[in-house]
């Protein structure tokens, strides 16, 4: 049950800070939070604090460096490669930026990495052929990378 809470407040935390970080500034007091930054820096802290809080220790340095590679990996959609915003590999890389949580504990962690990252590009893409609307693009695929995240971590949680 614990694992379905804090999944779910993190599917909220990471589809809002997600949302904001694409957001367009309307001149009132929420435009300090509708920032890219919000978007690069806020999922990513949910996703290692999710993971902390399943009780997935692993050493600060590869927590950090796990946030270092989402962050970079939210910051582009790969349309300098296909030409267009590709959210198949966008979700792909998002899920691949845990490779530090696979090299800290080895094993079967890696298989459960290259399934939720395919899972995850696989979310992310048929969402967006499905919808138009930005709001509920842009939510959805935030969520996506807390609801998965328990993928990750089959057979530690």
């Amino acid at each position: 049950m614990k694992i379905v809470l804090i999944t779910l407040i993190g599917c909220i935390l990471s589809g809002v800070l997600y949302r904001l970080g694409g957001a367009a500034k309307k001149g009132d007091w929420l435009d300090f939070l509708r920032n890219t930054k919000t978007r690069d820096w806020g999922c990513p802290l949910v996703i290692i604090g999710m993971a902390n809080l399943f009780g997935i220790s692993i050493a600060w340095y590869w927590q950090l460096l796990s946030f270092g590679l989402m962050w970079a990996a939210l910051t582009t959609y790969w349309d300098e490669i296909f030409g267009y915003d590709n959210f198949y590999a966008h979700g792909l890389m998002v899920g691949l930026a845990c490779v530090p949580f696979a090299i800290a504990f080895g094993g079967w962690i890696w298989f459960w990495l290259i399934i939720r990252a395919i899972i995850l590009g696989a979310m992310m893409g048929i969402w967006c052929d499905i919808f138009s609307y930005d709001i509920t693009e842009e939510v959805g695929r935030g969520a996506f990378i807390a609801l998965t995240l328990p993928v990750l971590f089959v057979g530690l949680i």
